[in-house]
């Protein structure tokens, strides 16, 4: 997600993202060291508003710059552990100070931190207006520590990590439930990776049949949802990706119950068949009907494409509790008449393998799915099927909202600056600033 937003609107996203320092970029145990704690919003222009639980104990590093009786040193603290003169001090602000400190430049600083020049800015600012002092030298040609900024990052470099490390101890090894209905998307794959490397935790696969992969329940804590969400879920989503639609034939012709070309004189084959039929098939009003619908199928049984207009002839055969197709995708008047339900991808395939009628599904997920009774057409003008990562929009888990971040600047990067708009800057204005 881009973090180049305007003033005052930081990304408290990239508290976040993984800390590195000149002195412990090679270490394992340096990685993430603010990962276990992120403020709730942006507060402002000044970068001020509710701190990380642990921004007192890393401002009390960053006071080690000032003399005694000065303002914020230990001598005028208020509270009795001290840390409440530093309670404007976020991780994040600590994060962005030692980059910069690391690439002597806020251009290269924000590419490592993935983040929006500016807001970078803006989050060393607020650190130098909270501490009373000046951390950065900036010139037109670089970025130079002050003596302040030199103490500061050399007490910070080695206890951020340490920070990290004592944050990790006390939970243990933490684990995300991902929740996901029928296939999960190839995209997840280097999504959950870099929220693993980025924050030690582990990402645990949960399937369920449920509207909302297990959510609703409590047993996942996001999940990965595809076709539109219902409203009123009281989600919030983050698009990842749309897929292409296919359509699912039956590779024997479609049994409608009863129609005349089912015998040759004209009566059903059996009568408890015949019932079954007309149950599965939606309750078909006529036997006319059936046979028209079931006609309208063997027009097409052989065809290489179809056009999403044409399935509005056609019985559709639809997965009420995980499936992203229903009739109310095509116009009022214009739409495929309902020829059976399934609550799950497995029934669904089932009754189409049957001859109920013709499915519509995301073709990611019925490509991993063969049947042999069931052959599949490429469908022209098909809207495609949106997939969303979704969690609760309260009380959302932790991770839950760290992975969700990270979905959000992966679909939303910082622009790259362009060449000739970062020459100018450097002739009008201080280097990287």
């Amino acid at each position: 997600m881009n973090d180049d937003r305007g003033p005052g609107r930081e990304n408290p996203g990239r508290a976040g993202d993984t800390l590195r320092t000149a002195d412990t970029r090679g270490a394992a145990d340096g990685r993430g060291a603010a990962d276990t704690r992120r403020t709730a919003k942006a507060s402002g222009p000044a970068d001020t508003g509710h701190t990380a639980d642990t921004a007192g104990a890393a401002g009390a590093a960053a006071g080690a710059g000032h003399s005694p009786g000065s303002p914020g040193s230990p001598d005028d603290l208020d509270g009795p552990d001290g840390f409440a003169a530093f309670d404007g001090v976020e991780l994040r602000h600590l994060r962005g100070f030692l980059a910069v400190a690391d690439e002597r430049s806020f251009t290269h600083a924000a590419d490592r931190l993935r983040t929006g020049q500016p807001a970078l800015t803006r989050t060393v600012r607020a650190l130098e207006t909270a501490l009373g002092t000046r951390l950065l030298d900036r010139t037109t040609r670089r970025v130079e520590l002050t003596d302040a900024g030199r103490r500061l990052y050399d007490d910070l470099a080695p206890l951020l990590p340490r920070l990290a490390a004592a944050l990790r101890s006390p939970a243990g090894p933490a684990v995300l439930r991902l929740g996901f209905t029928s296939l999960l998307p190839a995209a997840c794959a280097p999504l959950t990776a870099d929220f693993e490397a980025a924050t030690g935790a582990g990402v645990r696969l949960v399937r369920r049949d449920s509207p909302l992969a297990g959510l609703e329940t409590g047993e996942s804590d996001i999940v990965v949802l595809r076709g539109d969400i219902p409203p009123g879920a009281g989600l919030r989503t983050a698009l990842l990706l749309h897929e292409p639609r296919i359509a699912a034939l039956s590779r024997t012709p479609l049994r409608a119950a009863g129609h005349a070309d089912d015998h040759p004189h004209g009566h059903p084959r059996n009568h408890a068949a015949e019932h079954a039929g007309d149950r599965a098939a939606g309750h078909a009003d006529t036997r006319s009907d059936s046979a028209a619908m079931a006609a309208a199928v063997r027009a097409v049984a052989h065809r290489r494409v179809l056009d999403w207009a044409e399935l509005a002839d056609l019985p559709l055969v639809v997965n009420t509790v995980t499936g992203s197709t229903t009739p109310g995708l095509w116009p009022v008047g214009r739409r495929p008449r309902l020829a059976c339900t399934a609550g799950n991808f497995d029934e669904w395939l089932e009754a189409v393998a049957a001859g109920h009628g013709v499915g519509v599904a995301p073709e990611p997920v019925v490509r991993r799915h063969t049947h042999p009774g069931i052959r599949y057409v490429r469908l022209k003008n098909a809207p495609p099927v949106p997939v969303h990562l979704a969690l609760p929009a309260r009380d959302a888990h932790p991770l839950a909202e760290r992975l969700f971040a990270l979905a959000e600047r992966r679909a939303h990067p910082a622009p790259a600056a362009h060449p000739e708009g970062a020459a100018r800057a450097a002739r009008t204005g201080p280097a990287g600033h």
